[in-house]
């Protein structure tokens, strides 16, 4: 029979205790990841930086490029922490029960699904700051309505939006790059 002490001073001792100690184990070495995976990072074809290239310079904004820090990574996952933590708690309780591999992958993986739903939903509430001029004026070109819109508000006098051009969603491939992974954790 196994007996182990914890840190606190209690034992927890049964024959299940082999199994409990592997499944802990297992979600030690399971983590879900949210972001822009390598698969996903190539843009269209003769661009030269990649989507998680782009989703770096805006998170952390590149002032030397004259590009604003625009943070929808940590904030999106931080808007659903509530939900992320209790389907993180799920699957710790399904392990405690017994689970199989494949039951708390598939729980993860719906921790995974929340959190990046979330970072896509950041990205779709249009970020500030309101875009330059200059990259309004570049997508009018483009033929995009609402930057065309946006512009002549402006001259109008109202002041910067982003109802109508949103920031980090010209053609999208930035958000849509935005998934989940569930992998078993490097070993460092």
């Amino acid at each position: 029979m196994a007996n182990d002490k914890l840190p606190d001073g209690l034992e927890i001792s049964g024959p299940g205790m082999e199994g409990l100690r592997n499944a802990i184990k297992k979600l030690a070495d399971q983590e879900v990841l949210v972001g822009i995976p390598e698969v996903n990072a190539d843009r269209n074809a003769g661009e030269t930086i990649t989507n998680a290239a782009l989703g770096y310079l805006h998170e952390f904004g590149a002032p030397e490029q004259n590009i604003p820090a625009r943070p929808f990574l940590y904030p999106g996952i931080r808007d659903e922490k509530e939900r992320i933590a209790a389907g993180l708690k799920k699957v710790a309780n399904a392990i405690a029960d017994g689970a199989s591999a494949q039951q708390v992958d598939q729980l993860l993986a719906q921790v995974g699904m929340i959190a990046s739903s979330s970072v896509k939903k950041k990205i779709n509430s249009g970020l500030e700051p309101a875009l330059a001029e200059s990259t309004l004026a570049a997508r009018a070109r483009r033929g995009r309505a609402g930057a065309a819109q946006e512009l002549a508000n402006r001259a109008a006098g109202l002041s910067p939006s982003t109802a109508l051009a949103k920031p980090l969603v010209d053609t999208g491939a930035l958000r849509n790059s935005i998934t989940y992974v569930v992998s078993n954790r490097r070993k460092k």
